[in-house]
């Protein structure tokens, strides 16, 4: 949570000369509405399949990091009959004690002082120590993304994503699925990743490692290597 479709900035020159690529901001973040109240992952599910609908796109290479994989996950139990394929980045199928602790701690901070303050309680976990410190222009970019997001949006989606719970249903999916994860990811751990991987049947999993929780912007050349031949091949190009 605290993104926009501004993440996948650095995925477009590797993707974009064999894909069309639509990316979107989720309810609460970027440039879409950000209503008060707390926000469902079905809701979040409902959206996608409402923008593939209005676009006319009756299946599509599904691509998530983080919340965006969880999103994932719901489209591959729920609606697997929309997927050509589904890559999973980075993220979780089941909220933790520890996981609904620090969307709870985060959400205190940010009705207080705003998005400014969870910043500075994200930062370390999003990237390497080395990346925080040079703080080059993607990892400004994304901090102003941050920053910027609608209060109301980041407490809505967050409860969404403390109420996971989808890892007793993933051996629905049957799109062929890419698993990407961060050996050193402290908010989506290397184990998690692992449990995804052992419940879906036909998935290609590959971890970077050393990277915590946004990799595709702080080694997007890295990424890239892994994603590009996956959505290659499971496209026949």
């Amino acid at each position: 949570m605290g993104t926009s479709h501004e993440i996948w900035d650095y995925q477009l020159d590797a993707l974009t000369p064999h894909f069309r690529v639509l990316r979107y901001d989720w309810r609460g973040h970027g440039a879409t509405d950000a209503p008060p109240g707390a926000y469902t992952l079905e809701q979040f599910d409902a959206d996608a399949i409402a923008v593939m609908d209005a676009l006319g796109l009756a299946k599509v290479h599904w691509v998530g990091i983080s919340t965006g994989g969880m999103i994932g996950q719901g489209l591959g139990i729920h609606h697997n009959d929309r997927l050509l394929s589904l890559s999973l980045c980075n993220t979780t199928s089941q909220a933790t004690p520890w996981y609904r602790d620090w969307v709870a701690e985060r959400q205190a901070v940010v009705r207080t002082g705003g998005m400014g303050p969870v910043w500075e309680m994200t930062k370390a976990l999003w990237f390497t120590d080395a990346y925080v410190t040079a703080a080059d222009a993607r990892y400004q970019h994304i901090q102003r993304v941050f920053e910027a997001t609608p209060v109301p949006g980041y407490l809505g989606g967050t409860s969404a994503v403390a109420d996971l719970a989808y890892q007793q249903d993933l051996h629905k999916i049957s799109a062929p699925t890419l698993l990407i994860a961060a050996g050193a990811d402290p908010v989506t751990p290397l184990e998690q990743s692992h449990a995804i991987r052992d419940q879906i049947d036909d998935v290609e999993f590959h971890v970077i490692e050393g990277q915590r929780h946004f990799s595709n912007v702080e080694v997007p050349e890295t990424f890239n290597a892994m994603l590009l031949p996956f959505l290659m091949r499971v496209a026949g190009l």
